[in-house]
């Protein structure tokens, strides 16, 4: 049976919240209340995107395949270097690409470093994902 969008969604913060990288209570996850971005030390926001739906075989119906992105935004306070949060990009990119659950299958992933803002220095960790 097809996976749905909210059962992709559940296996990929299960995913992540068996990420061991950083502590659990620096990331922040969609729609969970009560998150407060530390003063200090690194912390992340996890966001999944969906994208296009694309046809991957017809038998008696089309086959259809979702995709989308897992994005892991990564912030250090400035003065605090990149180090951190290039090995902390290492460390999610290892725990997402090619990991696969049910329908589920994380594909290639990228870190690219976006800059910096009056506050943060950031990074942003994707994955690509297809289901079913």
């Amino acid at each position: 049976m097809a996976m749905t969008l909210e059962q992709t969604r559940q296996a990929i913060i299960d995913r992540m919240q068996s990420f061991t990288g950083i502590a659990q209570a620096r990331i922040q996850y969609p729609n969970a209340p009560g998150f407060t971005v530390p003063k200090e030390g690194l912390w992340c926001r996890l966001t999944i995107a969906g994208g296009p739906s694309f046809v991957a075989g017809v038998a008696d119906k089309p086959c259809t395949r979702r995709t989308g992105n897992i994005m892991v935004q990564c912030f250090a306070r400035h003065h605090s270097g990149v180090k951190g949060l290039t090995e902390l990009s290492d460390s999610l990119l290892q725990h997402f690409e090619y990991f696969t659950a049910n329908h589920l299958e994380c594909l290639q992933g990228q870190s690219i470093f976006i800059g910096q803002d009056a506050d943060f220095i950031q990074y942003n960790v994707t994955i690509r994902f297809n289901i079913n």
